[in-house]
């Protein structure tokens, strides 16, 4: 929630011409309305407690006459504050990708589990058993199951994208970077917010917050979120599909037993009962006519369009009810207990984590009614982190830290899959997985000069992942088991890794950074677990994937411009990328694999732009741009029967572009209107996405999209209360988000979302407000000239969504969207001369 403390602000940094770190890309209405809910210092307001700042992370603060940059040294980050989150109608780790420049974020066909690309860099895998290339953190913790999670943000204050390899203060170490997540924290002035959104769709978001002391040294917050309705497919018969299900709660206490120890425990659990995400046919289905099973199925002609359905066998394997629909159901739970003890010239820093959870899911990839591909997964799982650092806080010309963090890992899986009406069977595979591993890292700083400093780490991973009972079935439609011996008893991977980094930091100005580092990094190796009829091979584990990152890069303001600007450059060499492909069994041909590519390399850069040209008027502007490709890699491309064995056939992929869009570009253009005491704010913002090029050849590439949404938004004056109209894909663009296919002849997609708006009434409690004057006649008719836009503005949506009328071929709602908001901008602006001239 957006204290007044913040909102006040942020008005202070609009009217001095002040470039705040936002990025704006799909609708923005509370970030916005923060800037309007600013007060003037004549106002008798009491502040908003602030969010205290993240512990663990050693930030540097560069203030040019009122400007403030934080940096971090010798690499590149992007902070995302949690007001932009909820402007931005962001609520899932989904739409991160759209705030932000190189981050991608992708459901793997369809499924709960995430794949996230920073920078070129990512890891495909729809199973629960291996880590990703883009590590989490929720208050300095790995999340090291991030399903657990469930994508869902609530009481965010920040998120921080790390781009490179990470794990130099702790964490896991991961090969492309780390989204870390920060939640308000208690604080002693009492506090509360909550805050209803309902939205196209029926979609509706409801959370709350309340912060305050318990007793002397004794500090709480709690807060929760519930995300209901918006469901936008459209399934069998017209049925409604998407529909979110999703809550979400935290409690965290701080204890300060004496002045030099701070004691904490954070709780937390997550019930999630959502649907699935619905996959479209953008080719006709042709499996089931090749295999003679059944007819060609056309291809859909609208991108919400999805199906579902599925065997009686299958069925009773996975416990399903016939013609139930697709779902993602998440329970997850879990603590942290952290202690912060200061000595003579160090910190100490030490936490525990659990979190335990089951991932229950079915879906289906097969985008049809007959059970052409039927997929579920019973997922059961727990892990321990745990974390010790010794920090310096002497005032010396060498600072450093060093520690200890540990994982220990268990997994119980159950993967299911499908195929009825393809191949008349159905397949099996269950097993457990653990894992543990133990790091040790230093890390340092030493400044040659006051304006240049050396930056140093260290680290030393060691890790050791098994498999138990790998038992993949083959199942006839009748629940017989035809390959009862294809099982493992155990199958091992252990490594110990060293990385590290070197790197300068040099600010000749307190207007100017520039960095350059070389970073080692790596990412762990682990098991496919996919279905196999021949696990002693399937099993087989891929290696760790390793890389060389080299970056440099400069921050600048310039206070005359009233300009920050941010640029980076990089150079990935990579070996042994981990990549989604396939192995050859003699016996049945392709099985399905993770595989090492030996050598590939990618290069790119970003930018970040914030400009206020005029008073009022703030522009934000970011990019990246990525370009990977193989150096050394032999993928198995099919595989014929020759003599009673199959022989594959291999391509060389030397030259071919790593999968992952080239350029992405976010922008945003925002105007705060002071209409007397009223403060009106609207605003526009985009996201472009270039081409995403498929390893699995040019009929799964992902056509580039830009997406543009806006916002108005009005705050009374001495009101708690701000009124926010927001929109997303206000020109409803239609494109899909991922293209694939899971059985031969079924090339499935899924869609991005088509347009969407709604209002939200968001309340912060900081004080009590002097109650406005309204007496007089100006002051009635202020509020007229500025509520009344807002009404016609919303009544005819209301109206126009459910009637189905076109003009040129063009829904009426989207015209009535597209003509609106600059015309009620312009009605805004007139206002505004003619109230107070």
């Amino acid at each position: 929630m957006i204290s007044r403390l913040t909102c006040r602000h942020v008005s202070k940094l609009l009217k001095s011409h002040i470039v705040t770190h936002v990025r704006y890309i799909g609708f923005s209405y509370l970030s916005v309305s923060c800037a309007m809910g600013a007060v003037n210092d004549r106002e008798n307001r009491s502040p908003a407690p602030k969010a205290t700042a993240p512990s663990g992370k050693t930030t540097e603060h560069l203030t040019i006459h009122g400007r403030s940059i934080t940096t971090r040294a010798a690499q590149s980050e992007d902070i995302v504050k949690g007001e932009t989150l909820i402007a931005r109608n962001v609520q899932s780790i989904f739409g991160l990708q759209y705030l932000t420049p190189s981050l991608q974020v992708t459901p793997q066909f369809a499924s709960g589990q995430p794949g996230y690309t920073i920078r070129g860099l990512g890891f495909n895998d729809y199973a629960s058993n291996n880590a990703a290339a883009v590590g989490i953190s929720i208050n300095g913790v790995a999340q090291t199951l991030p399903f657990l999670t469930g994508g869902l943000m609530a009481d965010i204050a920040t998120v921080t994208i790390h781009r490179g390899p990470q794990g130099y203060e702790g964490g896991r170490s991961v090969s492309a970077g780390l989204i870390d997540y920060r939640t308000y924290q208690p604080e002693a002035v009492p506090a509360y917010g909550a805050r209803f959104q309902y939205g196209r769709f029926g979609s509706m978001v409801a959370e709350g917050h309340a912060s305050g002391q318990v007793a002397p040294r004794w500090v709480s917050r709690i807060s929760f979120e519930s995300r209901q309705g918006g469901a936008w497919q459209v399934g069998p018969s017209g049925a409604d599909f998407g529909k979110s299900d999703q809550s979400v709660a935290r409690l965290i206490n701080r204890i300060q037993l004496h002045d030099a120890l701070t004691l904490s425990l954070d709780v937390h659990g997550l019930y999630d009962r959502s649907d699935g995400m619905g996959l479209h046919r953008f080719t006709p289905l042709t499996t089931m006519e090749t295999n003679k099973r059944g007819p060609v199925l056309p291809a859909d002609q609208d991108r919400r369009q999805t199906w579902w359905g599925t065997s009686p066998s299958f069925a009773r394997m996975a416990g399903l009810q016939p013609g139930q629909k697709p779902f993602h159901h998440v329970s997850s739970g879990g603590g942290v207990f952290s202690l912060e003890e200061k000595f003579a010239g160090a910190r100490l820093e030490a936490a525990t984590g659990f979190d335990a959870g089951n991932r229950r899911e079915y879906d289906n990839f097969g985008a049809a009614m007959e059970p052409v591909a039927n997929v579920a997964f019973n997922t059961r799982a727990n892990t321990l982190v745990q974390s010790l650092r010794l920090i310096s806080t002497s005032s010396s010309r060498l600072h450093w830290e060093t520690g200890l963090w540990f994982n220990h890992q268990t997994l119980s899986d159950q993967y299911l899959t499908g195929f009825a009406a393809s191949y008349g069977f159905n397949r099996s595979v269950t097993y457990r997985q653990t894992g543990m591993t133990i790091a040790g890292f230093g890390r340092l700083r030493y400044d040659l000069t006051p304006t240049l400093s050396l930056n140093a780490a260290m680290r030393v991973d060691h890790e050791n992942r098994a498999l138990h009972d790998y038992r993949a079935y083959t199942h006839t439609l009748g629940g017989m088991i035809t390959n009862p011996g294809n099982v493992l008893s155990s199958r091992s991977l252990t490594y110990t890794l060293p990385t590290g980094m070197i790197g300068l930091d040099y600010h000749p100005t307190s207007h100017l950074q520039f960095y350059a580092s070389a970073r080692r990094g790596m990412k762990s190796g682990g098991f496919t677990a996919y279905n196999s009829t021949n696990v002693a091979l399937s099993t087989t584990p891929f290696r760790a994937e390793q890389l060389w990152a080299f970056e440099t890069g400069a921050r600048a303001t310039l206070p005359a411009w009233h300009l920050t600007a941010e640029l980076s450059a990089f150079y990935d060499d990579l070996h042994d990328e981990q990549v989604q492909s396939a192995i050859l069994d003699p016996t049945v041909g392709l099985l399905g694999a993770i595989v090492n590519a030996p050598r590939a390399h990618i290069s790119g850069g970003e930018f970040n732009l914030r400009w206020s040209p005029w008073q009022h008027v703030l522009i934000t502007q970011g990019g990246g741009w990525a370009v990977g490709r193989f150096d050394d890699f032999t993928a198995l491309f099919s595989a014929q029967r020759q003599n009673g064995v199959f022989v594959g056939t291999y391509q060389d992929k030397s030259g071919t572009h790593l999968p992952a869009p080239k350029l992405t570009l976010t922008g945003s253009i925002a105007y705060q209107i002071q209409l007397a005491d009223w403060q009106v704010t609207p605003a526009m913002n985009y996201a472009l996405r270039s081409t995403y090029r498929s390893l699995f050849g040019p009929l799964y590439n992902v056509n580039g999209y830009t997406i543009f949404g806006a916002s108005l938004s009005v705050r009374p004056p001495h009101s708690h209360w701000v009124f926010a109209f927001f929109g997303d894909n206000i020109f409803n663009k239609q494109y899909d988000v991922d293209r694939n296919f899971f059985v031969a002849g079924d090339n499935v997609a899924l869609a991005g979302m088509p347009a969407s708006w709604g209002d939200a009434s968001p309340v912060n409690s900081e004080g009590t407000p002097a109650r406005p004057d309204i007496s007089s006649r100006a002051r009635r008719v202020r509020a007229f000239f500025l509520i009344a836009p807002f009404i016609s503005l919303l009544l005819p949506l209301l109206v126009l969504e459910h009637r189905e009328l076109t003009l040129f071929g063009v829904k009426s709602v989207f015209l009535w969207l597209f003509v609106s908001i600059p015309l009620t901008s312009l009605y805004l602006w007139a206002a505004e001369r003619c109230l107070t001239c």
